[in-house]
């Protein structure tokens, strides 16, 4: 099993067992743990080799319910949120701005994507235009860069 794999697992088992045992609320680190190792696999592999993880997953969110619903959005709007602020063009021009970092973190953040979208995530307007612009900011700098 590949780390990714193992990160999965990990993350459905954890969230299997908070909806079974409701001790606790699940938190916008119990979404980031699932969403990013589940997209990242979509987006290499697609939704063929995960159909059972991804049953998983919506099995566990169903019986967590809103509280669920509330942590996948709220760990949406802050990746986005660090997307769309660190391509401000007062950082981008700066001589020192971490490039990787910013290309890095946008790949988790599509990672998380496609997790949510795969999960049924609804992804508001108002967020995914923010990403968009964000990502038209950013790709002028990129040129030469590749």
């Amino acid at each position: 099993m590949s780390d990714t794999g193992a990160e999965l697992e990990t993350a459905l088992t954890e969230l299997e067992a908070l909806a079974r045992d409701g001790k606790r609320r699940p938190d916008r680190y119990d979404a980031r743990a699932l969403l990013v190792p589940l997209g990242e696999v979509l987006l290499k592999e697609g939704p063929n080799p995960v159909k059972d993880e991804v049953e998983r997953a919506r099995r566990a969110g169903e019986a967590l319910g809103e509280p669920w619903e509330e942590a996948v959005r709220a760990e949406l709007s802050l990746a986005a949120a660090e997307h769309v602020h660190a391509v401000d063009a007062r950082y981008l021009d700066l001589p020192n701005y971490d490039f990787a970092y910013t290309l890095q973190a946008r790949e988790r953040l599509e990672a998380r994507l496609a997790a949510a979208a795969e999960l049924d995530f609804e992804l508001g307007d108002a967020l995914r235009d923010g990403i968009r612009r964000a990502d038209e900011k950013l790709a002028p700098y990129l040129e030469g860069r590749e």
